[in-house]
């Protein structure tokens, strides 16, 4: 076998494919953690690993192939998303948010290019239909507060499809006339565009649902025929004379019919191009960045403190003409902005290919990734501000309890089982229904041994308590992922889980705990039980709220869950919550808190709640009521719960609970990253 030699940029397709790998896996998990966008993680790392930055990689052959294949996987993702069924409800809003979003900032644009900046012709063409750009990265958001069926998500939604659809049509105009050079052949190349669009609407479709029915049985057929429509097409449109993501973005339009949402082959393929083919597109796109010319020249970094101003101040002059329109609340607008101002999948296919074909130069395309970063953060501040005001001035209707209750507890620890299956009795009212789950997941056969144990243990204690119980094993190599399978496939209401107090390690901060991969993951609401002593023992309850929470669908069920609990201790209740939303509390908890005698104790602040929380007597019971990442008691400080507790009060008992998740998105974590995916609200 030939030896390589190293030398500096690598372009041995294996290593640069290798690295390439690593920098995909390790930026999101990092950028993550930093709550930065992981699209700019990874294009920096391009640019840092590229020749014009610390020299590692070249951007070999093998790279650029799969970067282009990312480009068309991600426009063909941007149109499989696209729900023409929703845009027809408010359509007149729709039609018309639409057309602003998409004029405004297109006219504004092309002027400040065209006469300000100095630009030619196409370039500023090019650039203002990347103004008029605009993708839905802030939906997980509106989607976990349970906003999507609301006016503004839908306005937001279908202007999303109309402004889109029309940028591409304009990038069809600019390539034409770029590379036939003249109006003249651009007008030539109009029939073929006809041949072309009657061949992708009428043709296209019955080839599809021809080819998914017969193959139904063959998974693997399916997606491949799915892949090869889609570079297919995109082929022909090159052959035609027009920019290949027209036909990617097309091919993505009518193969969503055929796709059902929820279907196996939607998953593989938003899964496939949101883990590998996006991720490399991004970090292909940093390569092409030349770093040099960014940071010595001066002309990147006007560029792009006028590009972005201009970007953000012609959104929001979109959103603010659509209120005025149909006289919508503040409140809507903010939304409708906040949701709209993202420029990131089109945006960045669209300046790519004017760099490619040289209608921009390279301080456009560094101006670009800077306006993306921007409109990206400014688009996640903007909405969770907005949606959290929105949820609490319209709430949604409260959520009804189920008519009976599966509760799951995963066990490993032998000496917390007892406290975990009494727990459960006391926050369930219909276990007679049905039998509390017991949950081991082993990694292999060799755990078994050690299940067996725990079974024999479990039956020992449900048996002296007349506690009805079941046993369930999953083998999986992912503790959290295991536990949330299981939970999806019996139904499960409840997951209680045992925790010992301790939350810092050495590789927390990177991987994070089970717990932190269950809250994550399920929907159901999660109690997180750290018990010194039996319940029976417990004679004080100090509930430890957070603000908001009484705005949470799911408050009035999780206080209702110890509802036995407060009547065991009744005279002993103590209500720690945030000063301005006390009233509010109370007014939301169950009849049996009248009944008792209330203490209520105000704070300012979520870590002066732990301060009372450390002064509890050891025969007492703290119940820290906290909240998800997305939802509407979420803050900044309510993200350290879990630290707090272990810090502040890792000796006392406490039960740590989080509310049910409704409405969130069916959408991949990889998705969030490249601002596609299909999304669908479950409400």
């Amino acid at each position: 076998m030939e030896n390589v030699e190293f030398h500096l940029p690598i372009n041995d397709p294996i290593t640069v494919f290798g690295i390439t790998l690593l920098v995909i896996f390790i930026i999101p998990l990092l950028f993550s953690k930093l709550k930065l966008p992981g699209i700019i993680g990874l294009i920096l790392a391009g640019m840092l690993l590229g020749t014009s930055g610390l020299n590692i990689l070249d951007k070999s052959a093998s790279i650029e192939l799969l970067g282009n294949v990312g480009l068309i996987y991600l426009m063909f993702l941007a149109g499989l998303e696209l729900d023409a069924g929703s845009f027809m409800i408010n359509k007149s809003k729709n039609i018309t948010f639409g057309i602003l979003t998409f004029t405004i900032p297109f006219l504004f644009g092309f002027l400040i290019c065209r006469y300000i900046l100095g630009y030619g012709f196409l370039p500023s063409l090019l650039i203002a239909s990347m103004f008029s750009t605009q993708t839905l990265i802030a939906f997980p958001i509106v989607s976990r507060l349970r906003l999507t069926k609301t006016l503004p998500v839908e306005i937001s939604l279908g202007g999303t499809i109309i402004t889109d659809t029309l940028v591409l049509l304009v990038l069809v105009i600019i390539t034409s006339l770029s590379v036939n050079a003249g109006i003249n052949s651009f007008l030539l190349l109009i029939p073929k565009i006809l041949v072309f669009v009657i061949f992708v609407i009428l043709i296209l479709p019955r080839i599809t649902q021809w080819f998914l029915k017969n193959l139904m049985s063959n998974q693997l057929a399916q997606y491949v025929f799915v892949l090869a429509t889609v570079f297919t097409v995109s082929a022909i449109a090159r052959f035609l004379g027009i920019e290949p993501i027209i036909g990617a973005f097309l091919a993505g339009i009518i193969l969503n019919k055929q796709i059902p949402p929820t279907a196996l082959l939607m998953n593989r393929i938003e899964f496939i191009g949101n883990a590998l083919f996006i991720p490399i597109f991004l970090f292909y796109v940093g390569m092409l960045i030349d770093l040099n010319a960014f940071v010595s020249g001066y002309e990147s970094i006007k560029l792009s403190a006028i590009l972005i101003s201009f970007a953000i101040i012609t959104k929001w002059l979109a959103a603010f003409i659509t209120q005025k329109i149909f006289r919508l609340k503040t409140l809507d607008r903010q939304l409708i902005f906040g949701l709209s101002t993202a420029h990131a999948a089109a945006t960045i296919a669209i300046i790519l290919v004017g760099y490619e074909l040289h209608i921009v130069d390279i301080n456009t395309l560094n101006a670009t990734i800077v306006v993306i970063f921007v409109s990206c953060v400014a688009s996640a501040m903007v909405t969770e501000k907005a949606a959290k005001k929105y949820a609490i001035t319209f709430p949604i209707g409260k959520i009804n309890p189920a008519e009976s209750e599966k509760v799951l507890i995963p066990v490993s620890n032998p000496y917390n089982i007892e406290h975990l299956i009494q727990f459960a009795e006391y926050v369930s009212e219909k276990l007679k229904k049905s039998p509390i789950t017991l949950l081991r997941v082993m990694k292999d056969e060799t755990e078994l041994p050690k299940v067996q144990e725990l079974a024999a243990k479990a039956e020992e204690i449900s048996h002296n308590f007349g506690i009805a119980t079941e046993w369930a094993i999953r083998v999986d190599v992912n503790i959290s992922s295991g536990i949330v399978r299981a939970a999806m496939e019996m139904l499960a209401s409840k997951i209680i889980m045992g925790w010992s107090g301790k939350y810092i390690s050495s590789r927390r901060w990177i991987f994070g705990t089970i717990l932190e991969g269950v809250l994550a993951e399920a929907k159901q609401p999660v109690y997180i039980c750290s018990l010194k002593q039996p319940i029976e023992q417990l004679s004080q309850i100090y509930f430890l709220i957070p603000r908001n929470a009484e705005f949470d669908p799911s408050f009035k069920n999780c206080m209702n869950s110890f509802q036995k609990i407060v009547k065991k201790v009744r005279q002993q209740v103590t209500i720690i919550v945030d000063k301005v939303h006390a009233e509010n509390v109370l007014a939301e908890l169950p009849p049996i808190f009248g009944k008792a005698k209330l203490t209520i104790i105000e704070t300012k602040r979520w870590d002066e709640g732990f301060a009372h929380l450390k002064k509890i007597d050891s025969n007492a019971l703290a119940i820290v009521i906290s909240a998800r990442k997305g939802t509407i008691a979420y803050n900044n400080d309510i993200q350290n719960t879990l630290l707090l507790t272990s810090r502040i009060i890792p000796e006392k008992n406490v039960i740590i609970v989080y509310p049910a998740i409704h409405g969130t998105s069916v959408i991949d974590s990889r998705s969030w990253l490249s601002g596609t995916g299909q999304m669908v609200a479950e409400n």
